[in-house]
This record gives C-alpha cells, sequence and structure tokens, in this order.
C-alpha cells in the first residue's frame, strides 16, 4: 500500500491548554486519537518493541522565526519518509496552520538526483495504483491529501490527482505521484534517497530565507510558490548568511568568503590574503556590514597525528584489514595556529580592506576552544572567550572594531614573564577565570553583547551549576543573573537585548522548560506549561510564541507550537503510527535516594507489584559519564535499555528495573560532571552502591540478586561494580566499554578521565585489567569487532585477563563479526536484547 503526501496541506492540530498547574488537561496520546488511528492493543514483546523497522519517525529540527514574527519554519519528514532527507514547512502564527514547502516535486526541476527519485515513485505508484492492497490505518486523515485512500488510489489511476507545481515537463498527476511515499520505501535498499533541505536561515527583515540543498543556495520569498536556485557550483557552499540590510547573502566556497548582491551577477570575493597558510574557519559580518570577523588557522584539522589503528573484517573469504586514524592520550599535540581577525570589507571597486589580527594562540590540547566573535549592535567592538586546556583559563576578550584616537590599542599590557601575544592590536582581556568545572562546558562559553554595546551575557559555571552570567567589562565584573541547584542554557534574545531566552531544568532535573529571563530584575517567567522535555527551542521576537519538540512519558517527541499569549500547545508534527504510541503510554516512576555524601541521587524504575515480603531480582542501567547536557533519568527518555527492556523485564518476568544517573553524569552541576577526573568510575560505583541498598530497604529487592548493564562508558562502568563491588553487584552485562583509557581517543579522555604527558601512557593507572581478578559473578562482554569509537581489542584484551585469572566459567563473550560502536551487523537490537533475556534469566535463578 503507499500513502499519498499532499503538498502543502495542513497538519490536524490538537490544542492542548494548560489549567492552573500548568499541567496539561489531557495526555496528548489521548487528544490526538480518532477512530482512524485507535488499533488493537499492540502485544508488548520483544519482537514488537525491537522490531528493525523502529518504532519513532524523525523529529521536526532547526525551528526558527521570521523577523517580522509573522511565520515560523522548521525542517521535518513524516515517519514513511524516514529514509530521505527533510523538507521546509511554514507556520502561520496569525492563524497556526502548518504546510509543506518543499518537497521532490518542488526540488526536482532544479537537481537531477532529486528527478531521479521523481521518476521512481511515479513508476512505483503507478504500478501500485492497479493493485487491491488493504487500505491503510489512518488513511483519511487530511495529510493524506483531504480524501480518502481509496478516493486518492482512483486519482492516480485515472490521471485526476490534484497537482500543486514540478517540473513542467510532468504532468499534474505526474507531480503529484512524485510525492507519493510507498509504506515499503523506508526497507528500500536500491531506491534513489531525496536529499532534501539541509538548512536555512531568515533574511534580517522581510519575509524570505535562503536555504541549502544538495550545497547548493535558494532564495525563497514568502508567498512566492517555488523557490529561486542562486547557485549550482561543484563545492558546497557553508555558513550562508544574509548581509545586514537583506540585500544579498555571505557564504564560503571552500576556503573564500563570496559576498552576493540578489540582481546583481557580481560576485565578490572578501577574504583577504591570510599569513602562514591560515584558512577562514567561521566568519560574522558587523551589523552595519562594513566589517567581518573571523578564525581563522592553519596545519591540519586531522588531529591523529599520523597513528592509525587497523580494524579486521570478516566479510569476505579472507580477513581484511581497514585503517582508521587515532589519537591517544600519549600522542604528541598536533601543532597548530588559530587566529581572530577583523577584516574591513572593500567596496566594489577596491581590491582589498584593511586586515587586523586581534589574537592569536598555538594549540594547548584537543579541548582547546575558540568561537567566532560576537558584534556588539553598535559595530564598534567584538568579544570572544578563549579555553586553553593547558592552564584551565577561560579567557573573555574584546577588541575593538577601530583603533582608538589616542593611538593606544585598548589592549591590556602583558604581565611580567609573559609573552605577549603575537597579534596586530591585541584583544584586551575583560575577565580570566579558572575553570574547574565540567569538562563540556569551556565550548558552552559564547558571551553575547547587550543593548548597550557594553555589558555583555554568558554562561560559566562558576556558581557550580551553569547559569547565565553578566559581565561589565568597565568593572570587570561578572554577575551571575539566575541561580540555584538547575542548569541554564541559552536560547536566544530579541533584537532589542533586553532580555534573554533561557531552557532550564528549574522545575525539575527530569524536565527541561523554556524561560524569559529579565537581566535587570533576573525575573525568570517560564513560557513552557506541561511536565516534560521542551528541546532545540526557537522564541518568537515578541516572546509570545516557542516552537520547540516536546516529549514526555506517555507523549513521544514532537513539534509543538506554544501561544504564550494565549496559554495553548498546538502539535505541529505526527510523527509516530499509533502503535508507537501504545507502546510509550506507560510511565515509570522516578524517585530520588541520598548518596553517602548526602548528595541527591536520580533514578526512575518500573516496580511490578508483589506480594507482602516478597523479593525480586533487579537489573539497573547505567551510562555514568558527561554527556554534554544530556542526561538518562528525564522525562519522555524512550531508550531500548533504560525503556523498553527495562519494562519488559518488569512486566514479562517480574524484575525491579530501574535507571539511575550518578556522579559523572551531565545535567546536574559541575561537581557532577567532573567526577571521573583522575578517578574514573569511582564515584559511580559508590552511588550505584547506594542505589542498591536503597532500593533493598524500600522496593523488595533481593540482595542475592542484583544484575547491572550499560554501553559505551556504561560498559566500563559495569564492569568497575563487578570488579570492585562482587558482592553487590551479582550479574553484569558490558557492552563495548572501554577497559583501557590510554587507547580511546585524546579529545574525550584528557577532558574527563585524567591529565597524560606526551610519550606516558599516563591513563593505564585507569585500565581494568589488573582488577579483573576479583569477578565473582556472571558477567556477559558484548561487543561489535569492527568498532572503531571503543575499540574491539579492549574487550578482547580485558577478556583474555579473566580467562588467566581462571574466570572462564564466569565470563562469556556475546560478539557481531560486522557490527560498529551500536552493533547492527550481524546482531541487530532484537538479537543482543534476546541475549540479553536469555542471559539474565540464566544467571539470576
Amino acid at each position: 500500500m503507499t500513502q499519498l503526501l499532499a503538498l502543502c496541506c495542513s497538519l490536524p492540530l490538537v490544542a492542548l491548554a494548560p489549567n492552573a498547574s500548568g499541567l496539561p488537561l489531557q495526555d496528548a496520546a489521548d487528544a490526538t486519537e480518532t477512530e482512524s488511528t485507535k488499533t488493537d492493543k499492540v502485544k508488548f514483546d520483544l519482537e514488537t518493541i525491537f522490531d528493525e523497522g523502529g518504532l519513532f519517525g524523525p523529529s521536526a529540527s532547526a525551528p526558527a522565526f521570521s523577523a517580522s514574527g509573522r511565520y515560523a519554519a522548521y525542517l521535518y519528514r513524516p515517519y514513511p519518509e524516514r529514509r530521505h532527507g527533510s523538507d521546509l514547512w511554514l507556520v502561520t502564527l496569525e492563524t497556526g496552520e502548518a504546510r509543506r514547502l518543499t518537497s521532490v516535486s518542488v526540488m526536482a526541476p532544479f537537481q537531477a538526483s532529486t528527478q531521479e527519485v521523481g521518476e521512481d515513485r511515479i513508476k512505483r505508484a503507478k504500478k501500485a495504483g492497479g493493485s487491491s492492497k488493504e487500505e491503510p490505518s489512518g488513511a483519511d486523515d487530511d495529510r493524506f491529501g483531504g480524501g480518502s485512500w481509496s478516493d486518492l488510489q482512483e486519482l492516480a489511476r485515472n490521471g485526476q490527482a490534484r497537482g500543486d507545481g514540478g517540473a513542467d515537463e510532468h504532468s499534474d498527476e505526474e507531480r503529484q505521484l512524485m510525492d507519493t511515499v510507498d509504506d515499503g520505501d523506508a526497507e528500500e535498499k536500491k531506491a534513489p534517497r531525496y536529499r532534501g533541505i539541509s538548512s536555512f536561515t531568515w533574511a534580517p527583515e522581510a519575509d524570505e530565507f535562503l536555504m541549502s540543498s544538495g550545497g547548493d543556495i535558494y532564495r525563497w520569498v514568502i508567498g512566492e510558490d517555488r523557490p529561486v536556485r542562486l547557485t549550482k557550483t561543484r563545492q558546497s557552499e557553508r555558513s550562508v548568511q544574509y548581509l545586514p540590510d537583506g540585500g544579498g547573502y555571505t557564504a564560503l566556497l571552500g576556503d573564500a568568503l563570496v559576498r552576493v548582491r540578489f540582481g546583481d551577477h557580481f560576485v565578490d570575493q572578501l577574504d583577504p590574503k591570510l599569513p602562514g597558510g591560515m584558512t577562514m574557519r567561521e566568519y560574522k559580518i558587523s551589523p552595519d556590514g562594513k566589517r567581518v570577523a573571523f578564525v581563522a588557522s592553519n596545519g591540519s584539522r586531522d588531529r591523529s597525528g599520523g597513528r592509525t589503528v587497523d580494524i579486521a573484517t570478516y566479510n569476505d573469504r579472507f580477513m581484511k584489514v581497514r585503517t582508521v586514524p587515532r589519537t591517544v592520550s600519549d600522542d604528541p599535540i598536533s601543532k597548530r595556529t588559530t587566529a581572530v581577525f577583523l577584516h574591513e570589507l572593500p567596496a566594489p571597486d577596491r581590491e582589498d580592506g584593511a586586515l587586523v589580527k586581534v589574537y592569536e594562540r598555538e594549540t594547548s590540547g584537543p579541548r582547546d576552544v575558540l568561537r567566532v566573535p560576537d558584534w556588539a549592535p553598535d559595530s564598534s567592538r567584538v568579544v570572544f572567550a578563549a579555553f586553553d586546556q593547558a592552564s584551565e583559563e577561560v579567557h573573555v576578550l574584546e577588541a575593538l572594531a577601530e583603533a582608538p584616537s589616542d593611538g593606544s590599542n585598548g589592549a591590556e599590557t602583558a604581565s611580567e614573564g609573559q609573552e605577549e601575544p603575537a597579534s596586530d592590536r591585541p584583544a584586551r582581556v575583560t575577565q580570566r577565570f579558572l575553570h574547574t568545572g565540567g569538562p563540556n562546558t569551556p565550548r558552552m562559553i559564547e558571551p553575547r553583547y547587550l543593548a548597550d554595546s557594553r555589558r555583555i551575557m554568558l554562561i560559566t559555571e562558576q556558581t557550580g551549576f551553569r547559569h547565565l552570567h553578566v559581565l561589565d567589562p568597565v568593572y570587570e565584573t561578572l554577575e551571575p543573573v539566575t541561580r540555584g541547584r538547575f542548569e541554564v542554557y541559552p536560547i536566544g534574545a530579541p533584537k532589542d537585548r533586553s532580555c534573554a531566552w533561557v531552557a532550564a531544568t528549574r522545575e525539575d532535573s527530569a524536565c527541561q522548560d523554556v524561560y524569559r529571563v529579565d537581566l535587570d530584575t533576573a525575573e525568570m517567567t517560564r513560557l513552557t506549561g506541561r511536565r516534560g522535555q521542551y528541546a532545540g527551542a526557537a522564541v518568537s521576537p515578541d516572546g509570545q510564541h516557542v516552537l520547540a519538540t516536546f516529549s514526555a512519558f506517555g507523549s513521544p517527541r514532537e513539534l509543538v507550537h506554544v501561544d504564550v499569549a494565549g496559554d495553548e500547545e498546538t502539535a505541529l508534527t505526527d510523527s509516530h503510527p499509533a502503535a508507537t504510541r501504545e507502546l510509550t503510554s506507560v510511565t515509570p516512576e522516578f524517585f530520588e535516594f541520598e548518596n553517602r555524601h548526602g548528595q541527591g541521587i536520580r533514578g526512575l524504575m518500573f516496580e511490578p507489584e508483589r506480594e507482602a515480603d516478597e523479593k525480586r531480582p533487579l537489573l539497573i542501567y547505567v551510562y555514568g559519564g558527561p554527556l554534554g547536557t544530556r542526561k538518562q533519568v528525564t522525562e519522555g527518555n524512550f531508550g531500548s535499555d533504560g525503556y523498553f527492556f527495562a519494562r519488559y523485564m518488569a512486566e514479562q518476568h517480574g524484575w525491579v528495573t530501574c535507571t539511575i544517573d550518578p556522579r559523572g553524569m551531565s545535567g546536574y552541576g559541575a561537581l557532577f560532571e567532573k567526577a571521573n577526573f583522575e578517578q574514573v568510575g569511582v564515584p559511580q560505583v559508590e552511588d550505584l552502591t547506594d542505589g542498591v541498598r536503597f532500593l533493598v530497604e524500600q522496593h523488595g529487592v533481593d540482595p542475592d540478586r542484583v544484575a547491572i548493564h550499560g554501553w559505551s562508558f556504561g560498559g566500563f562502568q559495569t564492569q568497575m561494580c563487578l570488579y570492585t563491588e562482587p558482592e553487590v553487584f551479582r550479574c553484569g552485562i558490558a557492552g563495548a566499554g572501554p577497559t583501557e583509557w590510554e587507547n580511546y581517543n585524546s579529545w574525550y579522555s584528557t577532558g574527563t578521565i585524567g591529565n597524560s604527558r606526551e610519550g606516558e601512557t599516563d591513563l593505564k593507572a585507569f585500565s581494568l585489567l589488573p582488577l579483573a581478578k576479583n569477578l565473582q559473578s556472571k558477567l556477559l562482554l558484548v561487543h561489535g569487532m569492527e568498532d572503531s569509537n571503543v575499540l574491539y581489542q579492549d574487550t578482547v584484551r580485558v577478556y583474555a585477563e579473566l580467562l588467566d585469572a581462571g574466570k572462564e566459567t564466569l565470563v562469556e563473550l556475546f560478539v557481531d563479526p560486522s557490527g560498529g560502536h551500536g552493533l547492527g551487523g550481524h546482531v541487530k537490537r532484537l538479537a543482543r536484547f534476546r541475549k540479553y533475556e536469555e542471559f539474565l534469566l540464566r544467571a539470576n535463578q
């Protein structure tokens, strides 16, 4: 059967008005249910929940509002099209209508590869048009064009399907069929793939945008029925930005920065000749359009330093070797010079403008951070932050667009013994501080000017949590605006920069909401109302509308439109099959316990009913390492391990199953995220041990049947628990765990695990190999043999160590001969969890 997706059609919208407490009056899944989407109860078994086709559709991404605030746009592809790229969708805020702008029929006239997709769909749709296949569930939905499935099949057979534009040489019927997606399309291995739209950016004033597809740039003015192609080049344009006046655009084409004005055939290359073989990486045009600030560097971006690792493959008659680059902690640091420049943009009648270098440095470590500067609203200066891994210092620097009239350079004088940076007009350090928090925070420090072109807002972890701060360079003060034991992540600010919009976990660490922060009073106003995770948010220029993906247990991720003034929330996408909504309807129980240090540790669990004094086996899922801003114990985390398999073991076998976020995880403040450094895995073992004791005392867990499992860092953590607390953890499954940190990539290991000297394998101190001899219970080691992230040798070497220690009756090895870091070769998810189930039941009899 096929599904006919109508171009530019509106999705059915569901209003979810919050009540006075801020909670929804009804669940989204209930609100969207119609007679056509009701199904028989879906069986909750391994074959269903780990179906190879997957349960979830793609999520919408990159929502953004037009400068006028009349429109918003986002990238999205419906569930049947999950194999393809995303298209651009437009929301008219006055009506709330969401409609699709791009599709195969719209882009086919411009792209040969998309024409191939369209021709393939026409051929398949016409072939299926004469079939008598069963009508799909939900075929009367407006998403299929406003008519019934039978009507659309009849139109296709008779050549009367509606057309919405496309290639001139195609009929209306053919253009409609170019947007027809076969139900089996996602499983097609040989059919051509539609690349879709990769990115877009709104104009600074007008209701129009530039979008990128296939490496080329297109312009679409709202109200026109199709885009205009602006480029056709072999090299892909990147970092596309409107000119400040909206009259053209700039883009990086290879190493060149080019400027093009609409209606003008003249292409102006703006980048100057740079010293030392440097090339431009990132740039930003000043608000007055007169200058560009950019970051440039020399040397290769390959950080491997020439080291390679061989990966054995067994897909042919004889074993072959695939070579991949690898940089480890004791490798020499790849020397690279990075600099910040200010460049006066040349007039059309001039060859070049003035170039000023304001900052330069040599690489100190793989986690150094230097981002493109931000311009002050009055274009008088720029601000940027630099993190030096070796010294662990963050510097916030300012540079003037023009030299001061008194002839000084406005720079701070170098301290005695400190080398002056090699710059033409050095930037001034307005604030410096030692970063002692989590390894991921430095790359989140992106200073932005306020409306007065003097004060600066930025995220730092100086208070122990990631919070919004305001820096005043005149007084060199750095003051927190938001405070508390929660995390804050910036979203943006209105044009007048009178406030900031942020995402924060203020209400609950398992949730994330969107807030308006008054930068003068520090008042936080919550803009979103439901309990759950609002992610990837955008806020309208007037602050009255929010677009974000929302997820919670019982509500799989969808893009929603929050009308702040109207106190109303509307679903814009419908991404998942009805069966998925049923399979995700059960909500686990959140819990918190206090560890031995008095810190609160969060978890969630599935607990089956029990009779008095009954003791049940326990299965813990853990990751345990830093994940940027992510963690495991959150609303709407429908992970294979922590949700589906955990729920399955609870419902089918009566186990208590839980996920615990110990110290070492992100999202709980600096103390947690940095907990691994120089003691990797130790804080997690303490917290997980305390968690077991809590669950034994409070939830009827049998202390003699405690199992733990995890993947990647969680695979390491599982082994750490079994080797160091064998009396507590009686069984484990360790997937793709790094057992020898000295062999893992240096970017991660030197920021998360510990310091290491060049030529010295210092991180060998944290290897699991010496601990393996302590194993006292059953352990299943799982790994993909073609894993280029955590090398398969890590599991082989610890397996050998266990055999040498006489643990052959306790350890088992389960490998995927062609699998990568997440398996996916010969061992698919279903096979993996079948093995998990069998092993756990056998090992915990």
